[in-house]
């Protein structure tokens, strides 16, 4: 398995999650982005965000199967196993 395909699916994968996380803040978000940011920390709301931010990554992956990228794809896992962790102290 080439390690540097792997590396970058890791990498796609928190980016993708970032993105997803940021969509889903401001999509749910009524208030101003800094006050909602503490509100999501003192509410223990972080973790559930984190879970929703992360669904975007069903699209890169599947679409790295598609070429034949497995290991970006399994990269991606990672950094979707990385995040379930994560939540668990969030």
């Amino acid at each position: 398995m080439n390690k540097k395909e792997l590396f970058l699916g890791f990498a796609l994968g928190l980016l993708t999650t970032g993105i997803g996380l940021f969509l889903v803040a401001l999509l749910f978000s009524f208030i101003s982005p800094n006050f909602h940011w503490q509100s999501l920390q003192n509410g223990d709301l972080l973790g559930k965000y984190i879970a929703l931010g992360s669904l975007l990554n069903m699209l890169p992956f599947f679409i790295l199967l598609s070429r034949k990228k497995e290991a970006m794809g399994y990269g991606i896992i990672i950094a979707v196993a990385t995040l379930t962790l994560s939540t668990l102290f969030f």
